[in-house]
């Protein structure tokens, strides 16, 4: 079986090459695993765990792990936190819920119970 890249002319693939070679020119920057967990904010070894791992988007070079400035991007929407309720929604939602009764109050004469010696 073969691909549709070996069927394509000389001159096509010259072409091809050309406008890969520009767009590297143009400058994507690749970004090794220090570096990008720098600008992410977090851990080599979470990020290098993260693209092995857990699936953050990262491209690989043969044994070269390296991160463009949009997988940085999305890894930090990926893992971003949702916003924690304020302390008046914690008080709010605790005036809502009543607690239960645990019927264990202060021990009164006629609750305490000595048990006889043997």
């Amino acid at each position: 079986m073969t691909s549709p890249e070996t069927k394509r002319t000389g001159a096509e693939r010259e072409a091809m090459i050309d406008a890969a070679i520009r767009a590297l020119a143009q400058g994507e920057v690749t970004l090794d695993p220090g570096e990008a967990a720098r600008v992410i904010g977090c851990g080599e070894r979470w990020l290098r765990d993260g693209a092995n791992q857990r699936g953050f988007p990262h491209h690989r070079f043969g044994k070269f792990l390296r991160f463009s400035l949009q997988d940085c991007r999305e890894i930090r929407e990926m893992n971003a936190e949702k916003g924690r309720p304020s302390a008046l929604a914690k008080a709010r939602r605790r005036k809502a819920t009543p607690r239960k009764p645990t019927g264990s109050g202060p021990a009164t004469p006629a609750t305490v119970r000595f048990k006889p010696a043997a």
